[in-house]
């Protein structure tokens, strides 16, 4: 079985080194583009924001057209339209300009999210997939890793379109290596959507994980870039902090999630992720702002429990469309939060939309305490009757 496993193994985690290397390259200038070229307001980024998560509200609209289709053939098809996406960034001279690239990445990558849990579970066993969802997500962190540093070294010689357009390339060699992935290991389903009552506590996990998710997206950099003035180079090094602190910290916390149980780690996540968010709203000062970003970023890796908690409680054939339902719950606020947060601070500062979104961490804490004990969950059996 492990032999068998670990072709597979290596192709997905190629294709999720392609990925992420390209993710490194564009998402570390990204802002600075944004901010410095292009001189999006907070509104215009709350607006932009909400377009470009707008395909992940339709995530469970997207799954279930697609849901038939070979998973390695609609893989790579997410990767080639993300290409598309990512190059056609650098070609953009205006707020409007920008739209069209932004929506066509946001298509594939938000389809492809729902894909890329399904292929993980699929070469996961039962005894260790918080550690192989761990180490995933570490190639991942070493390939983004990697694109920032080219970002770093590179980007006063090359510039915002060539780096763009490398960022396209890196997605072309993903959507070519992930063709080679066996659809057999990754279970198909024939049921188009999936929502029950049973996998509420998942949905809601989602629910406010996105609201949380939809105004850091938003205001994180944005507030660094626009209040604090960081360089893209000084932007383009936190994500590297990031990278090598969530490369060294993905396994273990994998496997702390194994040993002790979601309901731990999620809590202490959350906590931290309160204090990060309270911070950036009540200490006026660049060099803290910099700081809580890198911790709060560190302390997401406990959010693989999601994942980990539906696996455990989902009947196999439930686990990808339910996985597409949790992106549609998550990208929920996508419809109204960016807007919401982007007039809240032309109306009165930065403060108030960190202050909100800090309210639904709270939630998330609570909501937590309703995840099954580590003892409860490993006898937990999938219910048959739906």
């Amino acid at each position: 079985m492990v032999l068998k496993r670990s072709i597979p193994y290596v192709i997905l985690a190629t294709a999720i080194f392609s990925f992420s290397f390209s993710l490194g390259v564009s998402r570390s200038i990204q802002n600075n583009f944004w901010v410095n070229l292009l001189g999006l307001r907070p509104d215009q980024m709350g607006l932009l924001i909400t377009s470009r998560e707008t395909p992940g509200f339709l995530t469970i609209l997207m799954a279930a057209v697609t849901m038939r289709f070979a998973p390695s053939r609609l893989a790579s098809v997410c990767f080639l339209v993300m290409a598309v996406g990512y190059y056609a960034y650098g070609l953009a001279q205006s707020f409007l300009g920008l739209l069209p690239g932004v929506l066509i990445a946001s298509v594939g990558f938000h389809l492809w999210i729902t894909l890329n849990s399904s292929f993980g579970l699929a070469v996961a066993t039962e005894k260790n997939i918080g550690k192989t969802l761990g180490d995933l997500q570490a190639v991942g962190f070493a390939a983004g890793l990697l694109g920032m540093f080219a970002v770093l070294l590179g980007i006063n010689l090359i510039g915002f379109p060539t780096a763009f357009a490398i960022s396209g390339l890196a997605m072309l060699l993903g959507a070519v290596v992930i063709l080679r992935f066996p659809n057999q290991l990754v279970h198909r389903s024939p049921q188009r959507a999936v929502v029950r009552r049973r996998y509420g506590l998942y949905y809601i996990l989602n629910f406010l994980e996105g609201c949380r998710f939809e105004f850091f997206q938003a205001f994180g950099i944005f507030l660094l870039v626009q209040v604090y003035h960081l360089s893209v180079q000084t932007v383009t090094f936190l994500f590297i902090l990031n990278a090598v602190g969530s490369l060294v910290l993905s396994p273990p916390v994998g496997r702390l999630i194994d040993r002790l149980g979601e309901r731990r780690i999620m809590s202490v996540g959350y906590v931290v992720m309160l204090f990060s968010f309270l911070g950036f709203a009540l200490w006026h000062n660049g060099t803290a702002a910099t700081v809580l970003y890198v911790v709060y970023n560190l302390v997401l890796l406990s959010e693989i429990g999601v994942s980990t908690y539906l696996k455990k409680v989902a009947d196999p054939e439930d686990v990808r469309p339910s996985l597409a339902t949790g992106v549609t719950m998550m990208h929920i606020p996508a419809l109204i939060v960016p807007i919401l947060g982007g007039v809240l601070w032309n109306a009165f500062g930065f403060e108030v939309p960190f202050i909100l979104g800090a309210c639904f961490i709270a939630g998330s804490l609570v909501a937590t305490q309703f995840l099954p004990s580590l003892q409860s969950a490993t006898k937990m059996e999938p219910n048959p009757a739906h």
